[in-house]
């Protein structure tokens, strides 16, 4: 198999002009490039992080979930949904401790902050 392109129009919740994400599939891997301003820094941004878990309402153009499916079904020969998986479980670990952080400071400011 040689290098496959597609293009996938993601929507910008900043502007009306979508985003181009390129995605470059070859044999187990592939390569993703977003045009917008994390992407341009060479930033995993969340219009790819969308595009990879398959989710189509980042489509700006409806017409290319046959795109999508593609990708969706070429990932599944690579390591990208686990790591998106592990990705994804530490996100929630982190959301967890911040709260748990907020309420302990929270807390802490009742214990020593009494009027």
């Amino acid at each position: 198999m040689g290098i496959k392109k597609l293009e996938i129009l993601a929507k910008s919740s900043s502007s009306e002009t979508p985003y181009t994400v390129e995605c470059y599939l070859e044999e187990n891997k592939m390569s993703v490039f977003c045009s917008c301003p994390a992407g341009d820094n060479r930033k995993l941004c969340k219009h790819v992080k969308q595009i990879i878990a398959g989710d189509d309402s980042i489509l700006y153009d409806e017409n290319q979930k046959n795109e999508l499916e593609a990708i969706r079904n070429h990932l599944k020969e690579t390591e990208i949904p686990l790591l998106l998986s592990e990705l994804e479980k530490s996100e929630s670990l982190l959301e967890e401790a911040k709260k748990k952080a907020e309420k302990a400071k929270k807390n802490l400011g009742n214990a020593i902050l009494k009027n």
